[in-house]
């Protein structure tokens, strides 16, 4: 047996690794391969209750709510969000409302105020408000129906000055609003004495006017 260096002795243990080796090798693979869980298991110590202080049957749960966690797997997780069990124990008991008599809400009348808006605009003489109000268009013909509405309306524009004179305000109440599906309509012709008036002393200074 060869000496230590600080002069006792070593064991051939120690100075051999055979044995060692010998050792491993000798294990069994069932051994080297156990689960994870089961050694933590196994090195954890399990709780025993000490006498007299009441807690045996805690213990008792303690390990088996430790034993269900070890086992609990992904593989044993439900996506059934169902409700299950007996109500009363597993979940509360329902409290249904049934036979019961619909009774709608009594609301208090409210009294609902409109007023019309003040604005207002002079009268519009070549107005088209077919077209300008409402967009009924008739594509590459409004240019030519704007200048025959122009140049009907000018031999009447006495007659219309008549009947909406032109320091009057114009409220624009009565007509459909904007974006609204405005049907087509023809506007009927304004019957006023007073148009008939001024249109007819026009046309006669026009006549007395011209040579």
């Amino acid at each position: 047996m060869p000496a230590a260096p600080d002069g006792g002795d070593t064991p051939a243990e120690l100075d051999d690794p055979a044995p060692l080796a010998e050792q491993h090798a000798s294990a069994t693979p069932a051994e080297t391969d156990a689960p994870l869980v089961a050694q933590v298991a196994a090195a954890e110590p399990m709780m025993t209750p000490r006498a007299g202080d009441g807690c045996g049957e805690d213990a008792a749960e303690c390990r088996d709510a430790l034993q269900k966690l070890r086992a609990d797997a992904l593989a044993g997780i439900d996506l059934d969000i169902r409700v299950a069990g007996r109500p009363g124990n597993d979940y509360p008991c329902e409290c249904r409302l049934e036979g019961e008599t619909f009774r709608p809400r009594r609301f208090a009348t409210t009294m609902f105020t409109w007023k019309a808006a003040g604005y207002c605009h002079k009268p519009l003489y070549f107005e088209d408000w077919q077209l300008e109000r409402y967009g009924h268009s008739h594509g590459a013909l409004d240019p030519v129906l704007s200048a025959a509405h122009f140049f009907v309306t000018l031999p009447v524009l006495p007659y219309k000055m008549g009947v909406e004179l032109p320091w009057e305000c114009v409220y624009p109440l009565g007509h459909y609003r904007p974006g609204s599906c405005a049907p087509w309509t023809i506007p009927a012709v304004p019957i006023s004495g007073r148009g008939l008036a001024v249109q007819a002393a026009t046309v006669t200074g026009i006549v007395f006017l011209l040579p």
